[in-house]
């Protein structure tokens, strides 16, 4: 499914030379690990989940600088809600849990990232307040990015996994396995912050 090779769509620095080759090359792997993906949560939670890929629809001048696919648990879109995103940036895959800056009834979800605060500090994912920047720092930073994003409406909150595209296992190929138990650890967090 996902090779080295995907990273080679974000060379074509022209809008409609990477949107081509990001809907040949990089939504079949989507699609496929997306649908084992939906299968896998309805049969874990016994729940309704959403899938959407990123279309791109709205840009009419640069060509995206990433691609994801994303799966939330409400029909009307996953921007406003807890969800997880697949995806890619020219250096690396990422799987993120994430609220954005404009989530829906957003302080209700605070204490919930306070009590999993500690879990997430003695983890290794990695946390942000930007999902449209690749860089995300260490698991011990989660209670200042907690603390941005409950005084700053801007920001995001973001906890995740990064596999870089130069690493050894990109290189050595067959990690399809390892992005969906990443997907999946994450998606314990969508489901408990949407209960």
């Amino acid at each position: 499914m996902f090779t080295k090779d995907d990273f080679t769509v974000f060379h074509d620095d022209t809008l409609d030379g990477r949107l081509k080759l990001i809907r040949e090359e990089i939504d079949p792997s989507f699609e496929k690990i997306g649908s084992d993906l939906m299968s896998a949560l309805e049969k874990e939670y016994q729940e309704q989940f959403y899938m959407k890929i990123a279309k791109h629809q709205r840009r009419t001048r640069n060509p995206p600088p990433d691609t994801w696919l994303a799966i939330s648990q409400d029909k009307r879109g996953y921007k406003k809600n807890p969800h997880v995103e697949l995806g890619l940036w020219p250096d690396r895959y990422f799987v993120t849990f994430s609220l954005l800056a404009d989530a829906y009834n957003r302080a209700e979800f605070y204490p919930k990232y306070q009590d999993i605060s500690d879990q997430i500090v003695q983890s290794d994912w990695l946390v942000s307040n930007d999902h449209t920047n690749p860089e995300m720092l260490s698991a011990d930073h989660f209670p200042d990015a907690l603390s941005r994003y409950m005084k700053v409406k801007s920001s995001d909150l973001v906890i995740g996994f990064n596999l870089m595209a130069n690493s050894q296992i990109v290189k050595s190929g067959n990690y399809d396995q390892l992005l969906f138990d990443k997907f999946m650890s994450l998606s314990k967090f969508m489901v408990q912050f949407n209960h």
